[in-house]
């Protein structure tokens, strides 16, 4: 499909304006499928974007004359690199400015030993959950279970982190696994002290007949614990695990993200997404060659 944004990119190359002569190639893990007005602005849950080695052209032409004309861009995914990808989006391959609160990828939860919980002991590190499904970005999920009507907090030490800039409108997403009905909240928090910290809140599904889950909360919800928090320089991470008095609490931490939803470069936007008939599993060590084709459709 291509977006709104990818029809103004190829008019603007038409008119012989200056556009990014350079591609990108991201990748994620939501199915959620392509708007049929073209209006995507990005993908679902992107957790790895790539320079596009090479473009190029592929025109057939059928024994009635009928001919097709499909642009193809190929990239290389690295060995390093695992999960399991479900879309694809093609974007220009640099900006025509910089906006330091765009969407960006905050964590993953595969490396256990960054995160630590009041004792000092990391999150369970598991590679399945116990209904065998696989986590979707990286290897491995952070596996936390909580007994009934208790918390539990663990952390990570983040410096560097300013999300002062980002407005109501935008958006934080998880991607995680709850094993049964019983997590009231998932809560994260981000600290600019020890003791200061503006928080989230996700709320458990109600149901887990979808095993993977996506869930977004805007930034208008983040509210603060005290007149010192500060967004503008945050030191850690803290996620907070709840579980209703109904029983113990099991969830599989995957990955964590942020969006900007209201503000959008016209000469950078998404030109292009497509969703996977079947996902694609990358496995570390190894590379996988991706090609990807465009049916400009005239």
């Amino acid at each position: 499909m291509i977006t709104k944004f990818g029809k103004r990119f190829i008019s603007s190359l038409l008119a012989g304006m200056s556009v990014s002569q350079t591609k990108d190639l991201a990748f994620g893990i939501d199915s959620a499928a392509v708007q049929s007005n073209g209006n995507d602005t990005r993908l679902g849950f992107e957790f790895y974007r790539i320079p596009a080695a090479f473009g190029s052209i592929d025109i057939q032409t059928d024994v009635s004359g009928n001919s097709t004309y499909t642009v193809v861009y190929q990239a290389t995914i690295p060995q390093d690199v695992s999960g399991i990808i479900k879309e694809i989006g093609l974007y220009p391959g640099v900006k025509s400015s910089i906006n330091n609160y765009d969407s960006k990828f905050i964590a993953d939860f595969e490396n256990n030993l960054m995160w630590f919980k009041s004792d000092g002991s990391n999150p369970e590190l598991v590679s399945t959950t116990a209904s065998s499904v696989k986590p979707r970005v990286g290897s491995y999920f952070s596996k936390i279970a909580v007994s009934a009507s208790q918390s539990m907090e663990f952390t990570c030490a983040y410096s560097g982190l300013d999300l002062s800039g980002y407005t109501a409108s935008d958006s934080l997403s998880i991607a995680y696994n709850q094993e049964n009905t019983n997590l009231e909240s998932i809560t994260f928090k981000f600290y600019s002290s020890d003791s200061s910290y503006y928080s989230a809140t996700f709320t458990g599904a109600a149901s887990v007949t979808e095993t993977n889950k996506i869930a977004k909360v805007l930034f208008s919800t983040l509210t603060a614990n005290n007149a010192y928090a500060d967004l503008s320089s945050i030191i850690k991470i803290g996620v907070v695990v709840t579980a209703k008095s109904s029983g113990q609490a099991v969830v599989y931490l995957d990955a964590l993200r942020i969006d900007d939803e209201d503000t959008f470069d016209a000469n950078f936007g998404l030109i292009s997404r497509s969703v996977l008939s079947s996902p694609l599993e990358k496995i570390a060590g190894k590379p996988v060659d991706i090609e990807y084709r465009i049916n400009l459709g005239f």
